[in-house]
């Protein structure tokens, strides 16, 4: 269902001639991803020399410290990106929250053929809620990122399957936020998403695979993949509405 989601989501923008409404998402998630690229670059370069020097690798012989820096260089790299890369996914749902609130309403009136009324109140508590919903996503992410890593050290022979595990924990707390903008616009709590979510695991983990390998495009992945896979988590819950009701 996930894969059909995306396809979906690029007929709803086409049939509806909504294409107007992913310009400025697109735009905010390409400055969010600039400046979260830049803190990276600078805190990395910071933490490397900080490490460096606090272990002093030039102390050891020519070989043995060139080889402890280079490690200490790629090390530190890896993880400054892989933390990063958790939190441009979860900037981005923080500071587009107001932005998908709005598109959410905007599918669910043309989609579903239903006015979902929306006032100033209404739409700051919405906001609020998808704000707060991340919020509370990134934590567990990590927490579970966590105690995955942990397991790996207590044993090994799961180690190789650690970045996997990880992939699929990171697509199933990410798209479950994308998801819940839909949920609210049936008037179900987020206790009903997390419920529905769970009951359905794999549309969640499905959405958020496909949104990180689009992030594997250049420039065009941070660019169009937040809001694809808003849209493409919009559409799976329609399909769970309407699963018999054709695309227009």
């Amino acid at each position: 269902m996930a894969f059909k989601s995306y396809g979906q989501a690029f007929r709803t923008l086409d049939n509806y001639r909504l294409w107007s409404i992913i310009v400025l998402p697109s735009i905010l998630s390409l400055i969010i991803a600039i400046a979260v690229g830049l803190l990276a670059w600078i805190t990395s370069d910071d933490i490397l020399l900080y490490f460096i020097g606090k272990y002093s690798f030039k102390d050891f012989n020519s070989f043995p410290g060139n080889v402890f820096e280079l490690l200490a260089t790629v090390t530190v790299w890896g993880l400054t990106f892989f933390l990063y890369l958790k939190l441009l996914r979860y900037f981005i749902l923080i500071l587009l929250s107001p932005i998908f609130v709005n598109i959410s309403n905007v599918l669910y009136k043309s989609v579903m053929g239903e006015e979902h009324k929306m006032n100033i109140w209404l739409y700051c508590f919405c906001s609020f809620r998808g704000i707060k919903f991340a919020i509370r996503n990134f934590i567990l992410e990590i927490l579970v990122t966590l105690a995955l890593l942990l397991i790996s050290i207590i044993i090994l022979w799961i180690l190789p399957l650690i970045p996997f595990f990880i992939l699929i924990v990171e697509s199933y707390f990410f798209a479950m936020v994308l998801m819940d903008y839909r949920f609210e616009m049936d008037g179900l709590k987020t206790n009903d998403t997390i419920s529905k979510s769970r009951n359905l695991p794999g549309i969640p983990i499905g959405i958020g695979l496909i949104f990180n390998l689009i992030l594997l495009v250049p420039l065009l992945g941070v660019v169009f993949g937040p809001v694809l896979a808003f849209l493409a988590a919009q559409e799976s819950i329609n399909s769970l509405d309407r699963p018999k009701s054709d695309d227009h």
